[in-house]
């Protein structure tokens, strides 16, 4: 009898064990960075130390931090580990330093703050305009004059941003230096300066410089400071270097071919994956407006080399939503339709 008692609970303890063991341990939602001072490997699972795709930490980075497995003493805290699958990764507390944002118990207000810092991106849009459906919907702005169809923008895809993304952030990841809101006049910004064959690299691709709409000070406060890894001029000659090679590998040809057409959407992707891989589908988003094309957004890996071949930048990258394209899109000509 005392046997049977004692198997009985001895499997009443497994039992309970086994329920505790099948919830996740207690975790606090937290806000902050977590700056690496370790390469330390980052977790799915901080239990079973689980870690696909080998992730580790690189020191000196910093990540944005979700949870903490419990406020007074943390050994764990979760972060966002860019190009991780899945990105939300467990890293031990040793392996470096948290600090979290101030203002908590203001969501608004904290989030604010966190999307407006710089250095804390985890991947990247290139925005390329096909400019002239895009002067078709804002034919007011001074750029659009230049109508010669032997203009670089009558048949090459022009610079619109090179914008550094945060995830937790959406769309709101933006002016990160000392200019906080955007200017109704973008000329009202604070002036660009870029050494003479910088300048005249841009104002190829980005006709706003030539026109003189100051596009390309709009980019640089908003999108531009939120990067911690490039100068100003720096930045703006990777611009140049990735749009460029967007035209050069056989968009801008495909796209010569087609004007004043209708063309499939999916004969677009299929250049595009032929070109740049089979994943570039996935990765690039269309935007359409009255049935032309106007932009194509590029999504990029946050850890970028200058000089790096497109191709290899995008086959990391996040996946982008579905296009806002059709079946098919207008491929406009330079020169205002009527």
């Amino acid at each position: 009898m005392i046997f049977v008692r004692m198997r009985a609970a001895f499997q009443l303890l497994l039992l309970i064990v086994g329920i505790s063991n099948a919830f996740p341990s207690w975790a606090d939602k937290t806000n902050g960075i977590f700056s690496a001072q370790q390469s330390c490997p980052a977790y799915v699972s901080k239990n079973k130390l689980t870690n696909p795709g080998h992730a580790e930490l690189k020191v000196g980075k910093s990540y944005q931090t979700i949870e903490v497995n419990r406020p007074d003493r943390p050994s764990w805290y979760r972060i966002v580990v860019p190009n991780a699958y899945p990105k939300e990764r467990w890293v031990s507390a040793d392996c470096g330093q948290f600090q979290a944002e101030q203002g908590a118990g203001a969501e608004i207000g904290t989030r604010n703050k966190v999307c407006n810092t710089a250095g804390r991106a985890d991947s990247y849009i290139l925005a390329l305009s096909w400019q002239p459906a895009f002067c078709e919907t804002k034919p007011q702005k001074s750029e659009c004059r230049i109508t010669s169809p032997t203009s670089y923008q009558a048949r090459h895809f022009t610079l619109h941003g090179l914008w550094p993304n945060q995830e937790s952030c959406g769309e709101r990841y933006e002016f990160c230096g000392e200019i906080r809101t955007k200017k109704d006049n973008f000329c009202d910004y604070p002036a660009i300066k870029l050494d003479p064959d910088s300048q005249i690299a841009l104002a190829e691709i980005m006709p706003s410089v030539t026109a003189g709409s100051c596009l390309e000070r709009h980019e640089w406060h908003k999108h531009g400071t939120c990067q911690t890894t490039w100068s100003m001029e720096e930045y703006f000659n990777l611009s140049v270097d990735l749009t460029r090679q967007f035209n050069e590998v056989g968009m801008a040809y495909f796209m010569n071919r087609k004007i004043g057409q209708q063309v499939r959407t999916e004969d677009f992707l299929n250049r595009l994956a032929a070109v740049l891989g089979p994943v570039a589908r996935e990765r690039v988003k269309l935007n359409c407006e009255k049935g032309m094309l106007v932009e194509v957004q590029i999504s990029l890996v946050v850890d970028m080399t200058p000089g790096k071949d497109l191709e290899q930048l995008i086959a990391q990258a996040p996946k982008l939503t579905p296009s806002s394209c059709k079946e098919t899109f207008f491929v406009d000509p330079i020169g205002f339709q009527q």
